[in-house]
């Protein structure tokens, strides 16, 4: 069995692809949007590419 550290870095990138955004979700899933960049950063790409389709009510920390 594999263990998955932590994230270690939430600072946001210059360029992101949307499988990297898949990643960055799944390795930050943990991480209060609010706080973490770059979760921030992935959140709003998969957004834009429309493969995430944010709820209606704003949920604390997703």
């Amino acid at each position: 069995m594999v263990e998955i550290l932590p994230p270690t870095d939430h600072a946001p990138l210059a360029v992101m692809s949307i499988e990297l955004a898949h990643r960055i979700m799944q390795w930050h899933i943990d991480c209060p949007v609010t706080i973490c960049a770059v979760k921030r950063q992935a959140k709003t790409r998969l957004i834009q590419a429309q493969r995430l389709v944010p709820a209606d009510q704003p949920h604390f920390g997703i």
